[in-house]
C-alpha cells in the first residue's frame, strides 16, 4: 500500500530528512561534544576540596594552667629554623655582670616560631630574626622576659 505524497497524512508528518533538520542535528551533536569535553576537563564539583592550611599551627596545650607564654628573640637566628612547635628546649643567657652563663629555664615548650616582620628593618630598635614563643611557668617566665631584653638568649635543644 502506497501513500499519496500529496495526501493528508504526508502533509502532517514532519520531514526529518530536510536541510534544516540536518543542520539542527549537526548543531546539537557539536554542542553535546563541546559540553562533554568541558565536563571532562573540569574537576568534579562533588569532589571535596582540600582546605587551606591555617595561618599558623595551633598552639599545643601543655596541661599546666600556671604557665605563661614568653616571646624571645634568639642570639643565633639560625637556631630558630631548627625549632618546631612542641619541642622542649633549655633557655640560656650570658650574664654580663658576672661573666657566667646562666640557665634561665629548663624544659621550656616551643609554642610557635614567627618569622620577622617585613618592616622590621625600617623600625629603630626592631629585633632581627624570628620570634620564638615559649611556654614557661609564671615565675620563670617573668625572669626570662626581663633578662631577654638585656642579654642575648640562646636555646639548647632536647
Amino acid at each position: 500500500m502506497r501513500f499519496d505524497p500529496r495526501g493528508r497524512w504526508n502533509r502532517l508528518r514532519t520531514r526529518w530528512g530536510g536541510r534544516r533538520w540536518h543542520r539542527l542535528r549537526k548543531l546539537v551533536a557539536a554542542s553535546l561534544l563541546i559540553t562533554a569535553a568541558v565536563m571532562a576537563a573540569r574537576p568534579d564539583a562533588a569532589e571535596p576540596r582540600a582546605e587551606p592550611p591555617p595561618p599558623s599551627a595551633p598552639l599545643p596545650f601543655t596541661g599546666d594552667l600556671s604557665s605563661a607564654a614568653v616571646p624571645v628573640r634568639l642570639a643565633d637566628t639560625g637556631v630558630a629554623e631548627l625549632l618546631s612547635p612542641g619541642m622542649r628546649v633549655d633557655v640560656v643567657t650570658l650574664d654580663q655582670t658576672e661573666q657566667l652563663r646562666k640557665v634561665l629555664a629548663s624544659m621550656a615548650i616551643v609554642l610557635t616560631v614567627r618569622p620577622p616582620p617585613a618592616s622590621a628593618g625600617r623600625l629603630p630598635g626592631a629585633g632581627n630574626g624570628p620570634l620564638v614563643v615559649l611556654s614557661l611557668p609564671e615565675e620563670t617566665a617573668r625572669e626570662v622576659a626581663a633578662l631577654s631584653l638585656r642579654n642575648p638568649v640562646a636555646v639548647t635543644l632536647r
